[in-house]
């Protein structure tokens, strides 16, 4: 009995696929937009100090309430795995589109 080798070409498309879908689903789900809007929430405790420092007649500015706890993961990776999914979505809406036009002027 002949074993088959195994297809690396296949192997190394469905993990780059699958990696992509990650990567698509988490920019699409709004994850990062909702990370970088809850910098801008303000807690109760931020909030009331707020009234009470309006109330005081004090100078306020909105950005001495906001606390600033984001950390920047982005790395080559994250940075190059973005990249790639822009082309890929181009590749799908530009690309796709086009070919179902030709296919629709050549048929219709």
């Amino acid at each position: 009995m002949d074993k088959k080798k195994p297809n690396r070409w296949g192997q190394l498309l469905t993990i780059a696929f699958i990696i992509f879908l990650g990567l698509f689903i988490a920019s699409k789900s709004g994850y990062y937009e909702a990370q970088l809007n809850n910098k801008v929430i303000l807690t109760d405790k931020q909030i009331a100090k707020f009234e009470e420092d309006v109330l005081n007649g004090e100078v306020v500015d909105v950005n001495s309430y906001l606390e600033e706890d984001r950390k920047d993961y982005a790395n080559k990776f994250t940075k190059a795995g973005d990249k790639f999914t822009e082309v890929v979505e181009d590749f799908i809406t530009d690309g796709l589109g086009e070919i179902f036009e030709v296919l629709k002027t050549l048929f219709y």
